[in-house]
């Protein structure tokens, strides 16, 4: 995993071992959680320790004589910083690993308040030394500033004589217990509810403190996430695939980071056949080993868990509602006489239901046609003449209709959000006519037929909801009459594969 924090080449070269077709895992683009501590009256308070970049002091003369008092008083610095508990410490040591080629030489205030900023540091401690000579014997003066970066400004200024004796040590001491003391005092712990630092730099610094035991930086299986995600540390992991995944991963293409120098990973595999850095599954739960000839130790072990072969029992399933009008297109009496039939021109639709579920494990259809099994509900109301069409009197009829069959389909997929599928239904409707609810009615058995198609547009990229739209026709079929209908619907659908 490359890691960027303003600074050049801040990690060893990683090894990249496929080709670069796989995200991030998310964890990676997280903020570092925040400590919590008691206050006085013990109310829990988020606070955040300040880290201190403590710079080697710059030797202004270059005098090799005394080049190693840069790290030396670096050194005292950090220990004294970390004694009372209060101050993180990024020191020159772990600055050579973040980036070898980093140069401290002419410092001052303003540039270490950007350094330490990019390096997710608060404080940044800079200093200079130069040697002269004073009454016969070489004197070393020490100057320092403590930058509060966050306020772009020196909280502390020091500058000491010493003589180049065996008191210089005891100076070098007293400077940094004094530019400690005064940090201390003058700078409080941050609030962690509103402070944050870039977590891609947090995981570097805490790698580099803890040398992870691990050699792969970051293991990734196209279009999947490890749960849970990738740690260097951790070596055997468990990958469900879900159907969606399943199907757009007939290979599972791994792709890895090293920690450190390039090495040859060795692939092996149980229930999977594995060419390069790709391996086609041929067991229901295949085993992948990732193992590394110079750390046995760390042996990585992917197991992975595939979707029934067989399907799911319940592919799809969804619920729409909307309206459908009514026309008959049959030769009908216009009044309704003993022992007519009944005037169907005058019923109007009012609502529509419909619930469908797409089996998943019996698709046997060729060329891609689905079935599933729906079942409708219509409700229609309208005002049939009596005896003749000259008499103004007339029955207010309601009609409510329910049944069900099958539906044929073939979905046609425009991009990754949007399809469309043309469907045929065949039903049978049970539909009772009448004049209230309380009242007697005509009861019948009908048959329906359907034709129409369904759009879906997907609500997300990976979610499994689809928002539909339904336009379809259809027809009731009677003794010698029908009853015809086009409708409009939409709803929302589940979908599993």
């Amino acid at each position: 995993m490359k890691i960027q924090c303003g600074l050049t080449s801040v990690l060893p070269a990683a090894v990249m071992l496929s080709a670069a077709l796989f995200a991030p895992l998310a964890a990676a683009d997280t903020l570092t959680p925040l400590p919590k501590r008691e206050t006085e009256d013990g109310r829990s308070a988020g606070t955040l320790k300040r880290r201190v970049l403590v710079l080697p002091f710059d030797n202004i003369q270059k005098n090799k004589d005394y080049a190693w008092m840069s790290d030396s008083i670096a050194e005292n610095l950090k220990t004294e910083l970390l004694k009372p508990g209060r101050f993180e410490v990024v020191d020159v040591t772990l600055l050579r690993m973040i980036d070898p080629n980093m140069k401290f030489a002419n410092l001052n205030a303003q540039t270490a308040t950007k350094l330490a900023s990019r390096l997710n540091c608060e404080v940044a401690i800079v200093g200079r030394f130069s040697t002269a000579t004073k009454n016969g014997a070489p004197v070393v003066t020490f100057e320092a500033d403590g930058v509060d970066a966050l306020q772009s400004k020196s909280v502390v200024v020091k500058k000491e004589d010493a003589p180049v004796n065996a008191e210089i040590f005891d100076t070098v001491g007293h400077l940094a217990v004094s530019i400690s003391d005064e940090l201390n005092q003058k700078l409080e712990p941050l609030d962690a509810s509103e402070f944050k630092r870039d977590n891609k730099l947090e995981l570097l610094i805490y790698r580099l403190e803890h040398p992870p035991v691990g050699f792969l930086d970051d293991l990734r299986i196209k279009n999947l996430t490890l749960r849970p995600a990738f740690d260097i540390d951790r070596f055997e992991y468990v990958v469900h695939l879900c159907y969606e995944q399943g199907d757009e991963n007939e290979l599972l293409a791994v792709e890895y980071d090293y920690w450190g120098k390039r090495r040859d990973a060795r692939l092996s595999a149980t229930g999977m056949a594995c060419q390069k850095d790709a391996c086609k599954p041929t067991a229901e739960n295949p085993v992948l080993t990732i193992a590394d000839d110079l750390k046995p130790d760390a042996k990585y072990i992917v197991r992975f868990h595939l979707p029934d072969p067989r399907g799911p029992i319940v592919a799809r399933w969804w619920v729409t509602a909307g309206y459908p009008y009514m026309a008959s297109f049959s030769a009908n009496p216009t009044a309704l006489d003993q022992g007519s039939t009944l005037p169907l021109d005058s019923m109007r639709g009012v609502a529509h239901l419909e619930l469908g579920v797409l089996p998943g494990g019996w698709q046997k259809i060729p060329y891609g046609i689905r079935w599933a099994l729906v079942v409708q509900s219509f409700y229609g109301r309208g005002n049939m003449p009596q005896y003749d069409a000259n008499n103004t009197a007339a029955l207010s009829i309601q009609l409510f209709s329910v049944g069900g069959g099958l539906r044929f389909d073939r979905l046609f997929l425009f991009g990754k959000r949007y399809s469309l599928a043309p469907f045929l239904g065949l039903n049978a409707q049970h539909q009772k006519y009448f004049r209230d609810v309380n009242s007697e009615g005509l009861n019948t058995l009908t048959f329906q037929g359907e034709i129409g198609f369904n759009q879906y547009y997907r609500s997300a990229p990976k979610s499994p909801w689809y928002y539909t739209l339904t336009l379809a026709a259809g027809t009731f079929f009677y003794a010698g009459q029908s009853l015809s209908y086009a409708r409009m619907a939409v709803g929302v659908e589940y979908v599993i594969r």
